[in-house]
């Protein structure tokens, strides 16, 4: 008999799958880099998408029609006294007023077709400008056109000056108002006199107004004016200055960059504690040098969305327009014609990029209803309607909203190993309706064709059938379309080899809204010495 001790033989362990889960994929699109290396969280391409809550991606919301009957308008303002609340636009030549549903028009004063029109408010009074006449004012029952007002394309109220620029004929001047009174920018003697000094104006009067040439000759046109702080910002294409005032009331004008400059006037606007505009090199933020807050710098915001910002229209870089709301820098702009066609939103909490279709704007502008909800109104590309955007509402005006995400493609840093894929789960606050899913696999091809997923209870389970028999049509479960319920988690079935896998969902239907919370990739990797032998190169 054996004295030897005797020994169990050991279990055979079950390989541990790998999984990858990634929640709160809020940092938006990134087209500038391969989809293989784009961060987990960044999307490589999207549309009509949103990021809310915790960093969730969601459908955007719809818009409505807000009032009727414009038929070539442009230009969109709000008006707001302690007893009127007016959003004012300039249809066909003639000024129009609004505070919902229909226009009440008032052609004392005409303008000039086709044209861009700003508005301003200052002092009680809102100044409307069209570049080719001198100013208007409008006081919420009164039309005129004082002839004291250049003919600017742009202009700002700020520390109790109206200040305008933009000026045919004086290309490098900024003009800036008196101070008790917001419509005279001219002199009875002396300087801004006459036509030339102000063109557009036709009256001369008062003493106090006063001017300043930038850089003049230098070949550099003045296209925009901001304010940061307690300074004004002037924008030429290639060039940024600064503007203070002495104890005098004098302005004093110092260089921030000749690096850089602002190709719309439009497009500037004032997000939180900085100032966001277009230029050449893509979308740029004016703010505070950290640690030297005497100090202005501008860095480029759009770098990861590069791709899209170059295909905007050199030619109509003016016609670009911005606006922030909701904790977003929302522009519009034209690509491929003098059509304004794309939107592009930045959300500053999650630094993320979006790419908006359907809400192509001629103008954007805020208005506080009657509920005292502010809303986010905009002018229609081709100015026949004013829109707003109505959260909670996923149609624009009755029209089905396309919104899509693509994923990177994703090769968990091993893109030479082959990786038995099992699934891929999804994570949902919410479905209404369906979303259609496509799963890719090594070389972007289509696995296994589109599948809709729902948020609905089925009768006929998950188990093993992928997405439940409902799902793909053979079953005798009942859903509905417009129920919907929250923390939707499903599982979608792969069992295939590939090196990669990405994945896309998308909605196009009237009344329907997912919230993507995050997903899980489950694989299997495979060793080192699995590889395609027709793709190893011998020496």
């Amino acid at each position: 008999m054996s004295t030897r001790k005797q020994q169990g033989i050991p279990t055979r362990q079950a390989r541990p799958i790998s999984r990858d889960v990634v929640m709160n994929p809020n940092k938006g699109l990134n087209n500038l880099g391969s989809p293989n290396l784009i961060d987990n969280r960044e999307w490589a391409d999207l549309l009509n998408i949103e990021f809310d809550e915790g960093g969730v991606a969601r459908k955007r919301m719809g818009f409505e029609q807000f009032a009727t009957d414009l038929t070539n308008a442009r230009g969109l303002g709000s008006f707001v006294t302690e007893s009127l609340n007016q959003v004012t636009t300039v249809d066909n030549g003639t000024f129009k007023y609004s505070t919902g549903t229909s226009w009440t028009a008032d052609a004392t004063v005409s303008f000039t077709v086709d044209k861009p029109v700003w508005f301003t408010q200052a002092r009680s009074a809102q100044y409307i400008f069209d570049e080719t006449l001198g100013g208007a004012r409008w006081t919420g029952s009164v039309l005129s056109r004082p002839g004291t007002l250049p003919k600017a394309k742009f202009s700002i109220f700020t520390q109790s000056y109206h200040i305008a620029s933009g000026v045919d004929g004086q290309q490098n001047r900024i003009y800036i108002s008196e101070l008790a009174d917001a419509s005279k920018f001219t002199r009875t003697t002396g300087s801004l006199n006459d036509a030339t000094e102000v063109p557009g104006a036709t009256v001369f009067s008062g003493t106090t107004a006063n001017f300043i040439d930038i850089q003049p000759g230098d070949g550099d046109r003045i296209t925009g004016l901001g304010t940061f702080q307690n300074v004004i910002i002037i924008f030429k294409q290639f060039s940024i200055y600064q503007m203070t005032f002495d104890d005098t009331g004098d302005p004093v004008v110092t260089p921030v960059t000749n690096a850089a400059g602002c190709i719309s006037a439009r497009s500037v606007v004032n997000v939180e504690n900085d100032l966001y505009f277009l230029s050449r090199e893509g979308i740029r933020v004016l703010g505070n040098e950290p640690n030297f807050f005497s100090s202005i710098r501008t860095n480029i915001l759009s770098k990861r969305i590069e791709p899209t910002t170059r295909n905007i229209n050199e030619t109509y870089f003016t016609k670009s327009n911005a606006i922030y709301f909701d904790n977003q820098y929302i522009m519009s702009a034209p690509t491929s014609s003098a059509t304004i066609d794309t939107t592009l939103v930045y959300n500053k909490e999650f630094q993320a990029w979006s790419k908006w279709q359907g809400t192509e704007a001629d103008a954007y502008t805020k208005f506080v209803n009657s509920d005292n909800e502010q809303r986010l109104l905009f002018l229609a590309e081709d100015g026949t309607r004013v829109n707003q955007f109505t959260p909670g509402t996923y149609t624009d005006d009755g029209i089905p909203i396309r919104a899509y995400l693509l994923s990177k493609v994703f090769d968990f840093k091993n893109p030479d190993i082959t990786k038995y894929f099992v699934d891929l789960g999804l994570m949902f606050r919410t479905i209404s309706g369906l979303v259609d899913l496509e799963v890719y696999t090594e070389g972007n091809v289509l696995f296994g064709g589109s599948v809709g997923i729902a948020g609905n209870p089925v009768t006929d389970g998950m188990g093993i059938s992928m997405l439940g028999l409902t799902m793909l049509g053979l079953g005798g479960g009942t859903s509905t379309t417009q129920e919907a319920f929250a923390d939707v988690v499903r599982r979608v079935v792969i069992n295939t080899n590939s090196t990669t896998i990405r994945f896309r969902i998308e909605n196009a239907r009237n009344n329907e809204n997912f919230v993507l919370l995050g997903y899980i990739h489950a694989f299997y990797p495979y060793g080192h010495y699995l590889f395609d032998s027709t793709k190893k190169i011998y020496l």
